[in-house]
């Protein structure tokens, strides 16, 4: 297979002068880019694309880690991927179904120089190994993580949790449930909502008013068939995502049970689904972390630790919320 030393040769020219060629840059003279190009033409030599990023120092590829491919993270991963593109970058999609070893897997492409950054979202190792990642090259979070020493820029979750089960309790809702993807041992996420639930509705019991396993329409759909012919309905069911939100509300309603009459739902990621259905929700602002995250990881800005606050869109019963009945 004819390599650039072999045009170089053929040419009478330096390597450098065909990569010159190869990239279409200044200080060459037209004769000589000429007969480099007759010789790359006449031999049907094919420029290795990634050695010629490497020789300019970049990959023009960022890496984006995500547990799985689920709607909850589409608008993120379309922000990131526009305003990629948008810099000249390509994104590399990581799947780690929370897995630790395929987790550290990935770190390893920084390593090999693959990819000029990696962005995190949700994970299942809790990056106590920061400083040896650090060493393997750009990393941000769009999650926030415990150690204050790992970039990131992420919705405060936290706070928008605090705030929805103060304003429920202040409406005067006492039976409140809400739904999660992982366990509470598992998900720091999950650990937050639960304690402020807490502060406001008293223990969490995984069951009666808290449940698990549950992250998409049809598993939202079969969960409430099944759950409800048994509990008893509460006042609001508070789902960790949209289309899960629109698969509890459908499951319901083959069961006679109407949303906006029987219950209210809450739902996650300002998806159609929640308009569609009018039921309100919680926007994380995956667009606006999305654009912040390119950003940062290709400046040469060093720690960065920013907390965006989420906008809760309200679409509650206004009857009930006047303190009246259904």
């Amino acid at each position: 297979m004819v390599n650039i030393r072999d045009i170089a040769e053929m040419t009478g020219v330096s390597k450098t002068t065909v990569s010159r060629v190869i990239n279409n840059q200044q200080y060459v003279s037209e004769d000589i880019r000429k007969k480099v190009q007759a010789a790359i033409e006449e031999t049907g030599y094919v420029v290795n694309g990634n050695a010629v990023k490497l020789s300019m120092g970049k990959n023009y590829t960022l890496g984006v880690t995500l547990p799985y491919n689920n709607s909850c993270y589409d608008r993120l991963v379309n922000s990131l991927l526009f305003h990629a593109r948008e810099k000249g970058y390509q994104v590399l999609l990581l799947p780690t179904y929370y897995d630790e070893k395929i987790e550290s897997e990935y770190y390893s492409l920084l390593e090999k120089r693959m990819i000029d950054g990696l962005i995190l979202t949700s994970r299942a190792s809790n990056l106590d190994n920061w400083t040896k990642l650090k060493s393997k090259g750009r990393i941000v979070s769009t999650e926030k993580v415990t150690n204050p020493k790992i970039p990131m820029i992420f919705p405060d979750r936290k706070k928008a949790y605090e705030e929805l089960f103060s304003m429920l309790k202040k409406q005067g809702f006492s039976k409140v449930i809400f739904t999660n993807k992982r366990s509470l041992s598992e998900s720091t996420s999950a650990q937050d909502k639960a304690a402020c639930y807490q502060n406001y509705f008293g223990e969490v019991i995984e069951g009666q008013n808290f449940f698990t396993g549950i992250e998409d329409y049809d598993s939202g759909y079969y969960w409430a068939k099944e759950t409800f012919k048994e509990l008893a309905i509460p006042e609001v069911i508070y789902a960790n995502a949209d289309d899960t939100a629109a698969g509890i509300i459908n499951g319901l309603q083959e069961l006679g049970i109407t949303h906006k009459k029987d219950f209210q739902m809450i739902g996650e990621g300002n998806q159609p689904y929640s308009q569609l259905l009018n039921f309100s929700t919680i926007d994380f602002l995956p667009q606006e972390i999305g654009a912040e995250v390119i950003n940062y990881i290709l400046s040469d800005q060093g720690m960065v630790n920013v907390a965006k606050e989420p906008r809760f869109i309200e679409r509650l019963n206004q009857e009930r919320k006047n303190g009246h009945a259904y």
